[in-house]
């Protein structure tokens, strides 16, 4: 029952993604280069897209308001070790 599933999963993926009609070293040539860009991806996002919010954050908060929003800042950063 399981051993059906998996192989219903394989053969789906691998026709989804044309793998079926590679060789088994073509298809684990493409698995591995699509792997790693993958995780260069995911890398990407998770270490600067916080950072990237953040400057977006107050480019916004400039244009809408004139001026680095001193005021504004303080609704939106979260309160450092000193102030807790």
């Amino acid at each position: 029952m399981v051993k059906n599933y998996l192989w219903r999963q394989r053969v789906k993926f691998e026709s989804t993604l044309a793998l079926s009609m590679l060789e088994p070293w073509e298809k684990i040539l493409c698995l591995i280069i699509f792997s790693l860009l993958t995780m260069l991806v995911m890398i990407g996002l998770f270490q600067y897209l916080p950072q990237h919010v953040m400057v977006m954050q107050r480019r916004a908060i400039y244009y809408l308001w004139g001026q680095e929003g001193d005021v504004f800042r303080s609704w939106v950063e979260t309160p450092g070790l000193k102030e807790l």
